[in-house]
């Protein structure tokens, strides 16, 4: 009878939880592992559609950038036109002031010579108000 009672074996709650705390543990690692691999593939995904997403931001921000360039070069030129344009017209204005003063100091010294020649010629002078 003890080879009997060698052979049979009793279950106890020690046993279980043993069993149970190792095939938990097992499951654990298991679930870990599968994670661990989906994690990866998961960041792996996302820096591929980061860089993806950085390559087209980029590039629109070169097609912006020209775009813009192309902009300023257009308002730098339409600028400088309207530059030169006022500058020619400033030109011709101050021209013609140069020519009103250089012809007011004509008319007043003509003026001052035919006072001279009234005044020694004919007697009268002539005198403003």
């Amino acid at each position: 009878m003890n080879e009997e009672t060698k052979n049979d074996k009793y279950i106890t709650e020690e046993h279980l939880d043993k069993r149970l705390s190792e095939q938990t543990q097992v499951i654990i690692e298991a679930v870990g592992l599968v994670l661990d691999k989906r994690l990866k593939k998961t960041e792996d995904n996302l820096r591929s559609e980061l860089k993806e997403t950085e390559n087209s931001l980029r590039s629109e921000l070169y097609i912006v950038r020209d775009e813009l360039n192309q902009k300023i070069d257009s308002v730098e030129s339409n600028l400088g036109e309207k530059i030169d344009n006022l500058q020619t017209q400033m030109d011709g204005a101050v021209k013609k002031q140069e020519d009103s003063v250089e012809e007011n100091t004509i008319i007043k010294e003509e003026v001052r010579q035919m006072k001279s020649v009234f005044k020694e010629k004919l007697g009268v002078e002539i005198r403003a108000i």
